[in-house]
C-alpha cells in the first residue's frame, strides 16, 4: 500500500511539474548562463513540505536527465547549474546552494551547505580590472558516495567517498576516503574506521570494569 501511494504521488508530481520542467530542459542549448534553469530552480525551491520534495524530485529528473531514485531536495535549496548530477538516496538539506557538482549515492548535505563550482569561479589576480569583469571557470566538484557534509559547510574541492565534514567547515583541500575533517580551513582529524575502533575499545573497557 505504501509503495502504491509513493508511485501515485510520483505520477501526480510529474503531471504537475511537466509544463515547467520540459520547456526548461528543451531550452538548454539556448541557456548558456543557466539563467532559465536557475529561474525554475528558484521557483521549485519555494514549495514546502513533502509536496515540495516530490515535485522537486520529478522536476530535476526531467531538467537534469536524472535516473536516480529516492533523492530528496529540501525547501529553499537552490541548484544553480544544468550539469549537476545527483545519486540514489542523496539528501540535499534546506537552503543549500549547489553549484556545478556530482553528488554520489547516499550523500547527506546538512542545511545551508554551499557547494561552490571549484576555486576559480572568479579570477582576481589583476588589480586594475574589477573582479566581476575578470571572468572565471567552473569546475565540477565531486562528492563521493556515503559522505556527510555538516550544516553551513562550504565545499570548493572534491570530497572522497565516506568522508564526514564537520559543521561550519570550509573544504579547500582533498583528503583520503573515509576521513573526518573539520575547521576553516578543514583539517584531517581521523579515519572513520579508527573512530569506530576507538569507540569499540572504550565500550569493551567499560564492560570489563
Amino acid at each position: 500500500m505504501k509503495n502504491a501511494i509513493k508511485i501515485l504521488l510520483s505520477a501526480l508530481s510529474w503531471v504537475l511539474v511537466a509544463p515547467l520542467a520540459y520547456p526548461v530542459a528543451w531550452l538548454g542549448p539556448m541557456d548558456g548562463r543557466d539563467l532559465i534553469f536557475q529561474l525554475g530552480s528558484h521557483t521549485m525551491s519555494l514549495v514546502p513540505g513533502i509536496v515540495g520534495v516530490y515535485l522537486r524530485r520529478q522536476y530535476y529528473r526531467i531538467t537534469l536527465g536524472l535516473k536516480s531514485q529516492g533523492f530528496v531536495i529540501e525547501f529553499g535549496a537552490i541548484l544553480a547549474q544544468r550539469g549537476i548530477e545527483i545519486g540514489n538516496f542523496t539528501y540535499v538539506g534546506p537552503f543549500c546552494n549547489v553549484g556545478l557538482c556530482a553528488l554520489g549515492n547516499d550523500v547527506l548535505l546538512g542545511s545551508n551547505v554551499d557547494i561552490v563550482s571549484g576555486k576559480q569561479t572568479h579570477y582576481c589576480e589583476r588589480v586594475d580590472v574589477p573582479i566581476r569583469e575578470q571572468g572565471g571557470v567552473l569546475k565540477k566538484v565531486r562528492i563521493g558516495d556515503d559522505c556527510w557534509i555538516g550544516n553551513k559547510s562550504v565545499v570548493l574541492v572534491d570530497v572522497a567517498e565516506g568522508t564526514v565534514v564537520g559543521a561550519g567547515s570550509v573544504v579547500v583541500a582533498e583528503f583520503p576516503p573515509r576521513s573526518i575533517i573539520v575547521g576553516n580551513p578543514a583539517r584531517w582529524i581521523r579515519d572513520r574506521a579508527a573512530a569506530v575502533e576507538e569507540k569499540t575499545s572504550s565500550g569493551a573497557s567499560g564492560a570489563t570494569l
